[in-house]
């Protein structure tokens, strides 16, 4: 589910910050085609008081060995992305405590490799941005603008607009928690990696589910432009000989296959929502 837009992120001069807020994301890449971007983007890892990824063992030795060069700790991931995402919190939620801030920047790298190389300047004040917010958030729902999410496929839009329904309908207030990225205060890592038990992406929801029923005030959400859909520019030359983007989108994502898994996650992931809630969660009839 967009929320409200907010202008778009010039490109200023490529300057680090101070190395406060650490990097976790999961990582599966058996061709390679995060590579280019990689070798582009890389410098704007040492941004990060640590990065850490939980990485597929089928993920290209190209791509992990040039990683590692760059100093990201890879962490053995797995298809059960829930459990690859709190395997690399974990470790990130460590490293950012030997910062100033201790703060974590969870987010799937193929979609970090994206913003960044799109909206550097946006994904670098998201910490500044919400540090000002009072109380302190825990964890903030890092969500699209209503321009970023239109340009998913019909399948994610659908799914995902109605995942973030029920979030919102469960915490009053309009949120959109699908885009593979949250920021999370140490309090915020700590609960999440001490209470969160889901095996899928329905971290998604699990996760502000516990902060919510924490706290209610220590969850927020921020609408970015750079959560845009991604995937397609890490396969230009598909997307050339299909014919454009709109042509290679039509040719694998509408299947009924996507469209099942995608439901299937939207159905987990409201579940996920209903359990930690309980009695708070949305009910029907």
């Amino acid at each position: 589910m967009p929320v409200d837009p907010v202008r778009e992120a010039p490109r200023p001069p490529r300057t680090e910050r101070p190395a406060v807020t650490a990097l976790a994301g999961t990582l599966h890449d058996p061709q390679g085609r995060l590579l280019p971007a990689l070798r582009e983007r890389a410098p704007l890892l040492r941004g990060y008081a640590g990065v850490y990824l939980a990485t597929t063992a089928a993920t290209d030795p190209g791509l992990t060995a040039l990683l590692a060069e760059r100093g990201v700790v890879l962490l053995p991931g797995e298809a059960r992305i829930g459990v690859a995402r709190r395997t690399a919190l974990a470790a990130a939620a460590v490293a950012a405590g030997r910062g100033e801030a201790g703060d974590v920047l969870a987010c799937d790298f193929d979609r970090w490799l994206h913003w960044a190389g799109r909206f550097p300047a946006e994904l670098a004040s998201i910490p500044a941005r919400l540090a000002r917010r009072r109380p302190a958030v825990w964890y903030a729902c890092l969500g699209r603008t209503a321009r970023a999410f239109a340009t998913h496929p019909p399948v994610q839009r659908v799914a995902e607009r109605a995942t973030n329904h029920a979030l919102s309908l469960a915490v009053g207030r309009r949120l959109d928690a699908t885009a593979g990225a949250a920021w999370l205060a140490p309090e915020g890592a700590a609960l999440i990696l001490r209470e969160s038990v889901a095996e899928s992406a329905a971290t998604d929801l699990e996760w502000p589910a516990l902060i919510h029923r924490a706290d209610p005030r220590r969850l927020a959400g921020l609408a970015s432009e750079g959560l845009e859909f991604e995937t397609a520019a890490f396969w230009p030359a598909e997307v050339a000989a299909a014919g454009g983007e709109a042509a290679w989108v039509r040719v694998h994502y509408e299947r009924p296959e996507v469209w099942l898994a995608r439901l299937r996650l939207a159905t987990d992931s409201v579940a996920a929502l209903c359990r930690v809630l309980g009695d708070d969660a949305p009910r029907s009839g």
